[in-house]
């Protein structure tokens, strides 16, 4: 009987800057599992993507018997079936504190991001306040990961290793240090985050 996850190549479909497909590109990278790569153009999404996904963001990643549609599902899909560098250890251990973390970040630090990194596209909007005090909120949830880092005293935010929360939380972290990068830089705030940062850009 054929394993119904490869029994046929899984299309990713991807674009290229978001971090929600980029953390679902870094699992399926350590995975090392094949899949076809397609890079979409948010402007004009494929057809095929979107008869398969009517709600048309990325990540999307189609296997032969399923649609998968969050970039969280897309990783633990990946380093469920292969896992070498044990990246779902926080994962079995504290699994609703884990979810828990990425959650806040893809809600509450996402909210205050895209105010802080695209400002000029919300300042209509009620809940807009203004770019600095979006930036200063977001900039009390990197406080925790430093809180983390520094009580981890590691690179990594769960032991001494690289794991699944890591690659799910640096993306977003990545695109507020792209907003402003010299404000980013010179924050003394979170300075261990910033190396954090710096290692799994280069790793990954």
């Amino acid at each position: 009987m054929k394993n119904k996850f490869h029994s046929e190549i899984p299309i990713l479909y991807s674009f290229r800057r978001c971090p929600f497909a980029i953390r679902a590109r870094s699992a399926i990278y350590y995975s090392k599992i094949k899949v076809e790569l397609r890079e979409v153009l948010l402007k004009q999404k494929p057809e095929e993507m979107l008869r398969i996904s009517p709600k048309g963001t990325v990540p999307v990643l189609k296997l032969e018997n399923t649609i998968l549609e969050e970039s969280i599902d897309i990783m633990l899909w990946a380093l469920t079936i292969s896992d070498n560098e044990d990246m779902l250890c926080p994962y079995r251990e504290d699994k609703k504190l884990l979810l828990n973390i990425i959650n806040v970040f893809d809600i509450e630090f996402k909210f205050h991001l895209d105010r802080y990194k695209y400002s000029t596209r919300y300042t209509n909007e009620k809940t807009f306040e203004s770019k600095e005090i979006h930036r200063d909120a977001g900039i009390k949830h990197l406080k925790v990961i430093e809180k983390m880092l520094l009580k981890n005293n590691s690179k990594y935010l769960y032991k001494n290793k690289i794991s699944i929360l890591d690659l799910a939380l640096f993306p977003l972290i990545r695109q507020f240090k792209i907003a402003d990068q010299k404000f980013f830089d010179q924050c003394n705030q979170i300075n261990l985050l910033k190396f954090w940062l710096s290692n799994l850009i280069n790793t990954i």
